[in-house]
């Protein structure tokens, strides 16, 4: 993904702002990045970040000089990123740069950069911690929080960084682009809901790891849709045992599977209102859903629920199972 160009076409605000304060030397200490999922939140932190570290901006980061390319391959030891769309953000990573950040640093640059993204999925005691390191940065010391849920963030978080928040690309432009960029057009539709860039969808799709969960998790809402189309509850409930739970391997793919349900559940919610849906490979079988389904929007409701349960320390197995069961009754 060219975040450069990205943020040049749809964020020319962000663009302007940081290439402005990073030029005239009026960096923030923290900066809190947010939008609705589908932003590429971590890929515009991760750039920014690098920004402030290239070797020979123009004005932001080049990707092609030493430290970018080290950046890129997590082997520059002044930068640290964890991720909370994979797992709960414990203390233990706050107490993990802060002690790294007391000593010296280990590049000459001297500057050090954290980068926590999806802080809405930090426990208690890691937002108690990271708040108090940003009250006090220290010199040379930058943050780069990211939210899709910027009402579930500390009003002394917020205060403590300079927002970004990132708009939404009309997903019918993202579907376009991804299709234009070669991605086979069922892909386009159903990653745009995960992914609001048509090129950050290519580049997905060119991973051979991320391709394997994809396919694999896609076949598994293939299954429940065709069971679930055919009133066979009982056995959607039987398939879900033997084969869905079994072919999900951790939670990022339970993730994509729910994620999945949460927009196939919207498109039954635009066809009942007259609207075309986004999946328009599924539009036949969507259609028969969205007339013999009840309950949509209740239904709907529920996977949103189970979707904020999954970074919990929860049984994903037992997740799962429970959701398709909340779907199926009446």
């Amino acid at each position: 993904m060219q975040v450069e160009n990205y943020l040049k076409t749809y964020q020319p605000i962000i663009y302007r702002t940081f290439t402005n304060a990073l030029e005239n030397d009026h960096l923030s200490h923290a900066y809190l990045l947010s939008g609705q999922p589908g932003t590429p939140l971590l890929e515009t932190a991760k750039f920014l970040a690098k920004s402030i570290l290239c070797d020979c901006p123009d004005p932001l980061a080049c990707n092609n000089c030493i430290t970018c390319l080290r950046i890129d391959d997590e082997n520059y030891p002044d930068f640290f990123v964890f991720d909370g769309s994979k797992e709960t953000i414990k203390k233990d990573a706050v107490n993990t740069i802060e002690s790294s950040f007391e000593m010296k640093a280990f590049e000459a640059k001297g500057i050090r950069i954290y980068i926590l993204h999806l802080i809405e999925n930090m426990t208690i005691e890691a937002v108690n911690a990271i708040l108090k390191f940003l009250e006090e940065p220290g010199s040379k010391i930058y943050a780069f929080l990211t939210t899709n849920n910027e009402s579930a963030i500390l009003p002394t978080i917020i205060s403590r960084c300079q927002m970004m928040r990132l708009k939404l690309i009309d997903r019918s432009k993202v579907i376009e682009d991804a299709i234009n960029l070669g991605v086979e057009e069922i892909d386009a539709e159903f990653l745009s809901y995960l992914f609001n860039d048509g090129e950050l969808i290519r580049d997905k799709m060119d991973d051979e790891d991320f391709v394997s969960s994809y396919k694999e998790t896609k076949n598994c809402v293939d299954i429940f849709l065709e069971l679930l189309s055919n009133k066979n509850n009982n056995a959607l409930i039987y398939q879900t045992d033997k084969k869905i739970v079994p072919s999900l391997k951790g939670k990022e793919d339970v993730r994509f599977f729910v994620d999945f349900l949460v927009e196939i559940f919207q498109d039954l919610l635009s066809i009942k209102h007259g609207n075309a849906p986004y999946l328009k490979k599924y539009d036949t079988i969507l259609t028969q859903l969205a007339n013999d389904l009840s309950n949509i929007d209740d239904k709907l409701l529920r996977i949103l629920k189970h979707r904020s349960m999954v970074n919990l320390n929860v049984n994903s197995a037992l997740l799962v199972d429970h959701l398709i069961n909340e779907i199926v009754k009446e």
